[in-house]
């Protein structure tokens, strides 16, 4: 009789070490499963629709240039000299702009708007300028030159942003001799490159040369010793590009 019970007791032990073994395997796979997804997941999965809609539009390739072979953009450009860009490196103030004050200053900017779009109380000239320019719009580029330091000093940082990892934003100025300072024939050049370079993606004595495409244009505040001046120069998608030297 006792060794019956025994048997009995042990049969229920192993029964019950069962049901405890499944119970805890559906917990932890419970809880596995209703695992709010991290951050990074969520925008892998989901996107962040706001700020990637707005970053792709802004680093997009125009369509008519999607998947082109660079061997036929490069046979098909139509700018190779900077001033024959009428519009470009023009001034772009207006009559409520300080030249003796910064853009941030309140009252400053608020006639500026991005893009080529119109202005308050734009001159007619200023006018003419903007439409000029505009007329290059979806054109392709190539220009050789360097680029634009942030000062006037030799050893001053290149004007390269790195805002997103491999997406630079880089002032390229097309007189690759710097025989004038500040540099007054530039373009706003966006291109893709190795991650993590920041400002030394290029040195001082690199000489470029880019093929792309124009896609509007790009608002700059041209520092001279009398003041800062706004001045309108071509926004480039970057093609490809080479160092010359």
């Amino acid at each position: 009789m006792l060794k019956k019970s025994s048997t009995s007791t042990i049969i229920q032990l192993i029964i019950l070490t069962g049901l405890l073994s499944l119970f805890f395997a559906c917990g932890n796979s419970t809880s596995v499963v209703s695992k709010p997804p991290s951050l990074q997941e969520f925008k892998e999965k989901e996107g962040d629709s706001k700020t990637s809609d707005a970053t792709d539009k802004y680093w997009a390739i125009p369509e008519q240039y999607k998947d082109v072979p660079i061997e036929q953009i490069k046979s098909q450009i139509e700018i190779t000299d900077y001033m024959v860009m009428k519009g470009a490196a023009t001034n772009a103030g207006t009559e409520d702009m300080d030249a003796n004050r910064d853009r941030q200053t309140s009252g400053t900017h608020k006639s500026i708007a991005a893009g080529g779009a119109a202005v308050a109380k734009e001159t007619p000239k200023n006018k003419a300028d903007r439409e000029a320019l505009a007329v290059y719009t979806n054109k392709l580029i190539s220009l050789e030159g360097v680029v634009n330091t942030i000062a006037t000093q030799k050893t001053s940082p290149l004007d390269i942003q790195e805002r997103i990892p491999g997406k630079y934003e880089v002032w390229f100025c097309a007189d690759k001799n710097q025989k004038r300072k500040p540099c007054r024939y530039r373009a706003y050049l966006l291109y893709e490159g190795p991650e993590g370079k920041g400002d030394t993606l290029f040195t001082h004595d690199n000489v470029i040369r880019f093929w792309g495409v124009v896609l509007e244009e790009q608002i700059g505040i041209l520092k001279l010793p009398n003041g800062l001046t706004f001045k309108r120069y071509p926004k480039v998608r970057v093609l490809d590009l080479e160092v010359i030297k």
